[in-house]
């Protein structure tokens, strides 16, 4: 909303103009009404109005007067002027000094006052975005910033502090910050201005951070929260909203924003998240440790995927049940994609698509669903993982002979090693036997044609290897808990 200044002596004429149309429809309040032009400019020092509407002649001090003096002092409301048909020479002075328009107040209706806001309301929007513009980079810096100290990466040199980043003007002593969940749809202030509850003000300027699929936008130095949003509307996405804030406080108001919307991003919440119950914090410090993330990660370069498996699906689990940020969970799963992908010899899902989920279940299930695609290439293919180049040659044999009949005696002799040497430098580099390690390995096949053919149970077993079908079932449900036929029910 922008404020509106009325000024005109005849009372019955403000009248008229404040109930000529529906004002806050067309993004306007009336802040405050004056007489004169000397009432006016005292009005304007102390409530900052975007726009003023005012009438020519007047008493005390005309409108000309008026827009001289304001643009004397630095004012940057914009003005429409009131003026008669005799007046019209008055209204040519008015343009000259930069006013957006003017009304003739004789034949003045619907149509014409909403042309002429309409008009105005463009220009101070053009006018906010170029000030934005020009003061955007140590703001851009100062978000940036506070995110990470927020989430778990320090800014550089500790945590984020307005006072300490030069280039914000100390003029800016107010903020209100509005966040929008929307994922991977197109968002643009242009297209939200509608539902961001502040009246700008003059000076205002306004500035969106955009990551990990969340909006925020910064409304430095607001005149007041107005009405949200028109009641035949609703916000296409969850969103939480502050209140007007100290620039001091900046940090801790959007760090309550944020957590509000962990709320829609947990609980599939919608439209505009209270934020009252909620505190800003960092990340708890053992919200995801290394030693957590690389156990998962041992595992599948062991390409124990069984294990592997219930260790990423239970670490999800308490990841809900903590309520962890979601701007953390994001960036974890971002990061434990990338390396599965990279060990796997695969292109990992780009960024972008888990930053853009809306929901942690959702994204849950896109993670899983790539870990089983990692785990797929990288059971059925060579790679070496011990470093022991001996060992990583018998690894490569077993991946591409596996449905062949593999043996310790083949395979020693293949690396020029002795037997019994041989078989128990295997287990110490791999943690399991040569025929468990092999076992494994036709065991991951089978789940793959279990899950995506309808081979019949003992065809799918002699194709990985297994020489009948009894001996399958009774080694896949050893490594699995399942028969082949109870596994194939169970994922479908």
């Amino acid at each position: 909303m922008w404020n509106v200044l009325l000024v005109e002596d005849e009372s019955f004429v403000r009248r008229s103009l404040k109930q000529l149309i529906r004002w806050e429809d067309m993004g306007f309040t009336i802040a405050g009404e004056a007489g004169d032009g000397q009432e006016a400019l005292e009005m304007m020092r102390t409530r900052q109005p975007d726009l003023v509407i005012a009438d020519i002649i007047m008493p005390v001090m005309d409108g000309i007067e008026l827009m001289k003096r304001a643009r004397a002092e630095g004012m940057e409301s914009s003005f429409v002027v009131l003026t008669c048909m005799n007046e019209f020479e008055y209204a040519r002075q008015a343009l000259e000094l930069g006013a957006s328009g003017y009304l003739l107040k004789l034949s003045m209706n619907v149509k014409s006052l909403e042309e002429a806001l309409s008009k105005a309301k463009k220009e101070l929007t053009r006018n906010m975005q170029a000030r934005s513009q020009v003061v955007s980079p140590p703001f851009q810096r100062l978000y940036r910033d506070t995110w990470q100290s927020l989430f778990g990466g320090a800014a550089e040199g500790g945590e984020a502090d307005i006072d300490a980043f030069a280039g914000i003007d100390n003029r800016y002593e107010s903020v209100w910050i509005g966040s929008f969940l929307h994922g991977a749809e197109r968002f643009s202030l242009n297209d939200v201005q509608r539902f961001i509850p502040t009246t700008p003000g003059s000076g205002t300027v306004m500035h969106s951070y955009t990551h990990f699929g969340q909006t925020s936008v910064f409304v430095w130095n607001p005149a007041a929260i107005g009405p949200r949003q028109k009641p035949d509307e609703s916000l296409p996405w969850p969103a939480a909203f502050s209140r007007i804030a100290d620039r001091r406080d900046m940090r801790s108001a959007w760090g309550r924003v944020l957590r509000a919307l962990d709320t829609a991003w947990y609980d599939g919440r919608t439209g505009i998240i209270p934020i009252d119950t909620f505190e800003p914090g960092a990340v708890e410090p053992d919200s995801f440790t290394w030693r957590t993330e690389r156990e998962w990660i041992h595992s599948f370069e062991q390409r124990r995927l069984d294990e592997f498996r219930e260790r990423l699906q239970d670490g999800w689990n308490a990841v809900e049940r903590r309520r962890l940020p979601m701007a953390a969970v994001k960036e974890t799963a971002i990061r434990i994609d990338r390396i599965l992908s990279r060990i796997a010899g695969l292109n990992g899902t780009a960024e972008e698509e888990l930053a853009a989920c809306t929901g942690h279940r959702q994204l849950v299930r896109l993670l899983l669903s790539n870990a089983e695609r990692y785990a797929e290439r990288w059971a059925s293919h060579a790679h070496p993982i011990t470093g022991h180049p001996e060992i990583d040659k018998a690894l490569g044999h077993i991946h591409r002979h596996s449905h062949e009949d593999v043996t310790l005696k083949a395979v020693a002799a293949l690396v020029a090693m002795d037997e019994a040497y041989f078989s128990g430098l295997f287990k110490k580099k791999t943690g399991v036997t040569l025929i468990h390690y092999v076992q494994q390995v036709r065991v991951n096949r089978a789940k793959g044609l279990l899950e995506q053919t309808e081979l019949a149970v003992g065809e799918v077993g002699e194709r990985v290897g297994f020489p009948n079908t009894n001996y399958f079932i009774k080694i896949f449900k050893r490594w699995t808990g399942q028969t082949p036929s109870e596994y194939r029910s169970a994922v479908r």
